[in-house]
This record gives structure tokens, C-alpha cells and sequence, in this order.
């Protein structure tokens, strides 16, 4: 199903409109976007435990071990963190679920990994699975997208949180009618049918490998800048890194972006001033990524770092293999 909303929509659509009010969820917070999926669990009355990760850390089968029980009907995780740049091992997840709690419905936010690296929904066993127009389909923002499993929309008969526009069982009619339940946006979805199309004609084997080149470059080059790589488990979809003590983070990647144009994105909520996380998912080439590492590591030189930037564009073309 498509949506007209933010990606954000999706997560909440989901929820909404398969879950019900005797529902006990369990979110994996390991980021913002942790959170959010568990705020928005909250916001609708649901029962809802944390199971809090530190940040720059996956989800273990550990941890869900001492905090999943029998009484938990959803869990709700992050496939991709996008606030800490984490791939949590959601086939893993997904296969222990299965043998420990089949009862236990799997939400994913898979927002930055779909388009980017394989989601296999069906062979996992996922049930309710969302993204966004605007990370790996390579569109603006303002479409999202919700997929169910055979079980998940069974649930949706079941009677409904409150509510009125995120309504998957209304959306889900629709769809098989070729339609939408409002107006959808359709300068959008027209985007979207020819970013489909530069997918394909790629070739979904040869985008997820080129994504998986770029992190590892990107990554290979980051220490070299005298930053400190965030995490132990990442994800392709964006490469994130420490600051050095004493820079201001936030104040370097504006001066990047008003000289040069380049947006690094910085972190948010705790890690905000202190992190970076620069992006190679969708439309992206190495030689983008070269020009944003040169941008970076010449403004970090310019902060007094001991950053090596022809050391590090060495380092990202030897293992892109340039």
C-alpha cells in the first residue's frame, strides 16, 4: 500500500490498524527512531515495554531472550537505524521469533534499508513492514509504503484502535481496486515509477553491492579524518562517526554546507553535536562520496584536527577499488 505521509505514517499505520487495544508490544529502542516506534505504540494506549539498547550497539538474541515473554503479541524494530547508522540482525531475529514466540507479530521500520540491501519480508517471516519515498527509492519525501503478511492482515479485522486516515483495511481495498483511499501524490508516485525503473534496469543485485562498496570505502576512510567510527554493527545505508573532544559538530557541518553545498547530516537528541553520519544510499557514485570526504576532512584540518585527507580518499579508492 502507498500512503501520502512520511515514512513516520507508515510506522503508525501499521500499529494502527493491526494491532488492537489488549496488545502488549515490545519496541527495541536503540536510536530516535527506536523511540518514535515506541512513542507511537504509547500514544494509541498500547501496553509497551522497552527493551533499550545503547546507542552505536545492535540488538542481540540475548537481549531479547531476557526481555521477550509469552505475553508480548508485537515487536517493533528498527531494520536500519538511521539516527545511529546500526543494522540490527533482523534475519536472526526474524528465524528465533519464529521458533520462540510464533505467536509475537515482527513490525519493521525497514525506512533506510529497503532499495539499499536485501529484506527478504516473506522468507523472514515479517509481518508488517514500512519505508519512505525519500531514502534508497531516491524520491522527496511525501510517500511511504506498508506491507503485510497473510497473518498481519488477518488482524486487520479485528476491532480498531482510534483513528481515521491511517486505515490499512480501507487502503487495502483500495489497492485491489487499483485505487487509492485519498488523493495520492501523483507527481510523486510518477517519480517513483522511474526511480523502479533506474533500479532495475541496474539491477537489485548490483545496488545492493554498490551500497555495500560505498560503506566499506566510506568507512575506510573516516579514521583517517581523526574521527572515531560510532558503531559496532553498521548499516549501509549511512557511515557514522565520533567528532573529536572539543569540536563543535553542529557548527562545522554548517560551515561545510555554506561553503561547499555539501549536507552531512549531523546526529540527534544525545549524540547531537557529537556525531556525523554521512549518507550512501540511493542516487550516490564513489566520486560524490571522494568530493565529501575532501569537503570534510578539509574543514576538520581547518579545526585543528590531525585529519589525513589524502590519506583517507587513498584509502576509501583502494577499497572501492578505483
Amino acid at each position: 500500500m502507498i500512503l501520502t505521509s512520511s515514512g513516520s505514517g507508515a510506522m503508525e499505520a501499521g500499529i494502527r490498524s493491526v494491532l488492537k487495544s489488549s496488545d502488549h508490544v515490545m519496541a527495541v529502542v536503540a536510536g530516535k527512531f527506536g523511540d518514535r516506534f515506541a512513542k507511537l505504540s504509547e500514544s494509541y494506549g498500547l501496553k509497551t515495554d522497552r527493551l533499550t539498547i545503547e546507542w552505536g550497539k545492535a540488538v542481540s538474541i540475548a537481549d531479547l531472550e531476557k526481555a521477550l515473554n509469552k505475553n508480548h503479541t508485537a515487536l517493533l524494530i528498527q531494520h536500519s537505524e538511521t539516527s545511529t547508522g546500526v543494522l540490527h540482525p533482523l534475519q536472526e531475529i526474524s528465524k528465533w521469533l519464529k521458533i520462540n514466540h510464533p505467536h509475537c507479530l515482527l513490525f519493521v521500520d525497514a525506512i533506510t534499508s529497503i532499495g539499499a540491501m536485501p529484506f527478504e519480508m516473506d522468507q523472514w517471516g515479517i509481518d508488517v513492514a514500512v519505508t519512505g519515498s525519500q531514502k534508497a527509492l531516491m524520491l522527496p519525501p511525501g510517500l511511504s509504503f506498508v506491507s503485510l503478511s497473510a497473518r498481519a492482515e488477518q488482524k486487520l479485522k479485528s476491532p480498531k484502535l482510534p483513528g481515521f486516515y491511517f486505515d490499512l483495511e480501507r487502503d487495502l481495498e483500495a489497492v485491489r481496486k487499483n485505487q487509492s483511499s485519498f488523493s495520492p501524490s501523483i507527481s510523486l508516485i510518477m517519480a517513483l515509477q522511474e526511480s523502479l525503473r533506474i533500479i532495475f534496469e541496474e539491477g537489485l543485485a548490483n545496488v545492493f553491492a554498490r551500497h555495500e562498496k560505498l560503506a566499506v570505502a566510506t568507512r575506510a576512510a573516516i579514521p583517517h579524518l581523526g574521527l572515531q567510527l560510532a558503531t559496532e554493527s553498521p548499516s549501509v545505508a549511512c557511515t557514522s562517526a565520533f567528532f573529536p573532544k572539543g569540536i563543535d559538530g553542529k557548527k562545522l557541518l554548517e560551515t561545510i554546507k555554506s561553503k561547499t553545498g555539501f549536507r552531512i547530516a549531523g546526529a540527534q537528541d544525545r549524540w547531537e553535536g557529537k556525531v556525523l553520519r554521512v549518507s550512501h544510499l540511493g542516487f550516490y557514485s564513489p566520486f560524490d562520496l571522494i568530493s565529501c570526504l575532501v569537503a570534510l576532512g578539509r574543514e576538520l584540518e581547518r579545526a585543528g584536527v590531525s585529519a589525513q585527507t589524502t590519506r583517507a580518499l587513498q584509502a576509501f579508492m583502494d577499497s572501492y577499488e578505483l
